[in-house]
């Protein structure tokens, strides 16, 4: 049984609970880009053509394309390194490395994911008003 501790003091297993529901809150966030890559490449792929039949700057849906798979696998890189620096009996945070990793993984992946959504809005926005 864990013993009490006093107000605006944590015990060992609270700290414990707390870093493992960050890291599954954080789990969740790359689960959530990554469908969202997905439906954006499933929307890329199901409606292009069919909306815009004489398109310009088509160059646009590939790097849309690019960006949203490589924000997609910097995801699963990312769930790897959360994975990796799961608190372990001893261990209460990730490694120097693991954090390097983690911190650059997860920017890839809004970066890419971001850049890919802005690229097949670029490309919509052209196509509709010009």
């Amino acid at each position: 049984m864990p013993k009490p501790t006093e107000p605006g003091e944590f015990a060992d297993f609270e700290l414990h609970s707390s870093r493992v529901d960050q890291y599954k809150a954080q789990i969740d966030v790359l689960k959530h880009i990554a469908t969202l890559d997905t439906g954006a490449l499933l929307v890329i792929v199901a409606f292009v053509e069919k909306v815009f039949k004489s398109s310009h700057h088509q160059y646009l849906v590939g790097l849309a394309v690019l960006f949203l798979l490589g924000s997609l696998l910097a995801s699963g890189f990312a769930c790897l390194t959360v994975l990796a620096g799961f608190p372990r009996k001893g261990a209460t945070r990730m490694g120097r490395e693991d954090r390097r990793d983690h911190l650059l993984s997860m920017s890839a992946t809004f970066l890419s994911f971001f850049a890919g959504i802005a690229a097949i809005a670029l490309f919509f926005g052209l196509n509709w008003f010009f």
